[in-house]
């Protein structure tokens, strides 16, 4: 037990105290096999919150549980990652975004956008062979998950990472993805989460510098072919974008809506289904374009006043080859 209420569950003996490190010693954990995992403990629900609707009360004890943290600190990363594991395990949870029912206050107060892009990802139902274009999905709670329900994972990005899951047989290959050197008509499914944003933008702080093109807008959309041509017909694409008003931040682009069907339009990306998140002082939950259509990206690296991290709003895709 941690004096953060975050404890570490697994059987990898003796585990450091701080949850930092902690973090680190979830990724590096060998064997595979061997799964840690970083939780909280819940006290005692007050007797108020006891006396709410299910999943009134699901908000409500998610946000006592994972109370915000200070960002770019690695209390932050430990707590987020203990608040993401939590949600793929909880069926109450994939069972509402599964069914896009409307969210419950509560959920990922204070934290980035991962809180609802990821249950929205597994809550699609992922199969066979998938393409993780963009490596968003490349920290082990995340890894461990999603090869419970497909067969291969590859992930693709511009440049290596600390962290890679080879023991684990997730496949990965080093390329721009407007230019992949893979065959047609190869996956099954292709994931591509807060990504699309970045292409044609100034990508130094990633460590590669491409250059910033003439037109990102182009750039994004002839990525979006690519996904579209190594994705089989009958497969889909799951994407997400920072949503609102339209924000050029020169290392990622806030897609207005005008923006975002320019993009699809570009790509040829005709069949697909939309769902955007927002963000408030009471957390994440579902809304329509017009509700989102203001939303601002926090770009310093604290938490805003409304205790925004990141984006305040987000356009999740599911495109259908």
């Amino acid at each position: 037990r941690r004096a953060d209420g975050l404890c570490a569950r697994g059987d990898e003996g003796e585990l450091p105290e701080d949850p930092g490190q902690l973090v680190l010693a979830v990724d590096a954990a060998d064997p595979p096999r061997a799964k840690l995992r970083l939780e909280r403990i819940d006290a005692d629900p007050p007797f108020w919150e006891r006396m709410l609707s299910g999943e009134r009360r699901l908000g409500r004890t998610w946000a006592r549980r994972f109370p915000p943290t200070e960002p770019v600190t690695l209390a932050y990363d430990a707590t987020h990652r203990a608040l993401i594991a939590s949600l793929l395990a909880s069926k109450e949870w994939r069972g509402l975004f599964a069914s896009g029912a409307e969210l419950p206050p509560g959920l990922g107060i204070g934290y980035d956008e991962r809180v609802v892009e990821y249950p929205w990802l597994f809550s699609r139902g992922l199969r066979g062979r998938v393409l993780d274009a963009g490596s968003v999905l490349n920290h082990r709670h995340v890894v461990e998950a999603i090869l419970e329900e497909v067969d291969e994972l590859t992930i693709t990005t511009l440049a290596p990472e600390p962290v890679a899951f080879i023991s684990m047989a997730v496949s990965y290959l080093f390329a721009d993805l407007r230019e992949l050197p893979l065959r047609d008509d190869w996956f099954d499914e292709v994931v591509c989460l807060s990504t699309l944003e970045h292409v044609g933008m100034d990508t130094a702080v990633y460590g590669v510098d491409t250059g910033r093109a003439a037109d990102p807008g182009e750039e994004a959309a002839r990525a979006l072919r690519e996904l579209l041509r190594v994705t089989k017909p009958g497969g889909r694409i799951h994407l997400s974008v920072p949503f609102g008003r339209s924000e050029d931040l020169g290392w990622l682009r806030q897609l207005d809506r005008d923006e975002v069907g320019e993009l699809f339009d570009r790509a040829g990306a005709d069949r697909r289904e939309e769902t955007i998140f927002l963000f408030s002082s009471e957390g994440w939950r579902s809304a329509t374009a017009a509700e989102a259509a203001e939303a601002t990206y926090n770009s310093s690296p604290g938490r805003a006043p409304d205790l925004a991290v990141a984006a305040r709003a987000v356009l999740c895709a599911t495109i259908f080859a």
